[in-house]
């Protein structure tokens, strides 16, 4: 699956969302009659420095976050072989302190990462969304970051759909 390295930059901006992606079903497709379906928690330190452009006056520092990831990985694998695979990644207790200032912030946020295969890894789809927020003291210290990625390829291995959206704004 193409998304793995995408997984990677998840663990290392830390991320959260709201709620799980339910299971995939493609329309024009009869739903399986059966299913094999596996779920984990993992727990991962983390440490990590971010720049906070918007920090110290405008002038920006870096952050030193340090916490815990929750990852949690569904996969699930239809009668025919397909398989989707659905990952949720969260902060948790992400706390640090700004290089120059000495300020504290807070890591907030989620990514979900969903991948889909058929039976001979084609057509195959990802779809990543990530959403993270360093919170800083006062007003204007805020970082938001959302990222949207979504890509489908079809039966002959092309890619047929390639979306992007990157945002960082700071409150």
């Amino acid at each position: 699956m193409r998304i793995g390295p995408l997984l990677g930059m998840t663990v290392g901006l830390v991320a959260c969302a709201e709620a799980p992606v339910a299971p995939l079903r493609v329309i024009n497709e009869a739903p399986s009659l059966s299913a094999a379906a596996s779920s984990e928690l993992l727990t991962l330190p983390f440490d990590n420095t971010v720049w906070v452009s918007c920090a110290n006056d405008g002038l920006g520092e870096d952050v030193a976050l340090t916490g815990e990831l929750e990852i949690r990985v569904h996969t699930t694998e239809d009668a025919n072989g397909g398989v989707r695979v659905a990952s949720h990644v969260r902060p948790s207790h992400v706390e640090g302190v700004g290089d120059v200032t000495g300020a504290t912030y807070r890591g907030h946020g989620g990514t979900i990462i969903t991948e889909h295969s058929y039976p001979d890894g084609l057509p195959e789809s990802s779809h990543f969304v990530n959403n993270f927020r360093i919170i800083g003291q006062g007003r204007g210290n805020n970082l938001q970051i959302h990222m949207v990625i979504h890509q489908k390829w079809d039966a002959s291995g092309q890619l047929t759909l390639d979306t992007e959206l990157d945002h960082h704004e700071c409150k």
